[in-house]
């Protein structure tokens, strides 16, 4: 199966909510309903900024019962009374990431530029603007913002609030490590390290199988997320019998 055949299957699957893909659990799909546009984009902003380096399930559930517990605590009024003591203890307890003085540093950094640059509104990271890769200039500002979680944040906010840009297209997808095993067990690549070079390797390969499918990587890369975390295939006929 070629990729550009493999991305129809997987969107067109998705789309249907056939199969494994049933159950939609992405990251849009886990922002409390209540909330807001504001407190979406915010909720949006400081969950996404710890999804790395850990099982998404945990952040998630964490931030779910963090929100129901302290519904104003994704925001930067609250977050700047916090001292790191505090903060540190909020983050150990609720969303637990493995790098706790990283995840520190990255909500204070980002509350200040977010205030400073943006009015305490991440939405307008994406005004005033003529594409989708000066939205990626803007987000380079921001710690730990770069071409994974950057990009994750990119997807998330267009998917939730219907941003368009005529290059999106032109914005490589977020790669993890289900990208590329799945990309390894159809035989795309020859390994399934996460090598820099092969990371960059595979985001190319879904990027042109997505241009030549016709279909959005913004849905392919939320459908291939779930295949991978949700089926977590071992094998070709693993993916195969998922997408049957």
């Amino acid at each position: 199966m070629k990729p550009s055949e493999f991305v129809k299957v997987v969107v067109n699957q998705y789309t249907e909510g056939r199969g494994i893909f049933q159950k939609k659990i992405n990251a849009e799909e886990l922002i409390p309903v209540e909330l807001d546009d504001l407190h979406k984009a915010l909720y949006i902003f400081y969950v996404l900024q710890l999804d790395y380096a850990m099982k998404s399930q945990i952040l998630y559930n964490g931030a779910n019962r963090l929100y129901r517990e302290n519904k104003e605590f994704f925001t930067p009024k609250f977050l700047t009374t916090l001292t790191d003591g505090v903060l540190t203890n909020y983050l150990k307890e609720y969303l637990r990431p493995r790098y706790i003085n990283e995840a520190v540093k990255r909500y204070c950094v980002n509350t200040d530029i977010l205030l400073t640059k943006y009015e305490s509104d991440p939405r307008k990271i994406f005004e005033n603007i003529s594409c989708c890769q000066d939205v990626l200039k803007r987000l380079k500002d921001f710690r730990g913002f770069g071409p994974k979680i950057g990009n994750f944040f990119v997807r998330t906010m267009i998917n939730t609030f219907g941003y368009t840009f005529s290059d999106i297209d032109t914005v490589l997808p977020p790669v993890d490590v289900h990208d590329v095993r799945i990309a390894y067990l159809l035989g795309y690549t020859d390994t399934d390290q996460m090598s820099q070079k092969n990371i960059d390797f595979v985001k190319k390969l879904w990027n042109k199988a997505c241009l030549s499918s016709g279909k959005s990587w913004l849905i392919f890369d939320k459908a291939l997320w779930l295949l991978g975390s949700e089926g977590k295939p071992k094998t070709r006929e693993d993916i195969i019998r998922l997408l049957l």
